[in-house]
């Protein structure tokens, strides 16, 4: 059908090889990412005291941004300990979703 010289043809084998080596290394690199993401450890898996941790604590963790840090914080000595972690969500930015990642992190003494 195509009437290829010998070299024209190595060129051709040479482009689908590396082409399929970059497909397999993509295809690595995305496998090897979803596993990490799944058996990925925390070192920092306790829960915490929502009416006894400091700022400083809240932003270390790196689960909350540190205004949303300082609002947990503010509201806390605004309205009192917290009773429920229900009480979260009436925090300016804690929705539902964000409420749910969040309630694995706290506990209420």
């Amino acid at each position: 059908m195509f009437n290829l010289t010998p070299q024209e043809r190595q060129v051709i084998l040479f482009l689908i090889s590396i082409s399929l080596i970059g497909l397999g290394i993509n295809f690595a690199v995305k496998i090897n990412s979803k596993i990490e993401n799944i058996i990925k450890t925390d070192i920092n898996t306790t829960k915490l005291d929502i009416n006894k941790v400091g700022l400083e604590e809240l932003v270390a963790g790196q689960y909350l941004t540190p205004k949303l840090a300082k609002n947990i914080v503010e509201y806390r000595n605004i309205h009192g300990p917290f009773r429920d972690l229900e009480e979260l969500k009436e925090i300016r930015g804690i929705g539902d979703y964000r409420y749910e990642k969040l309630k694995g992190l706290f506990f209420v003494e």
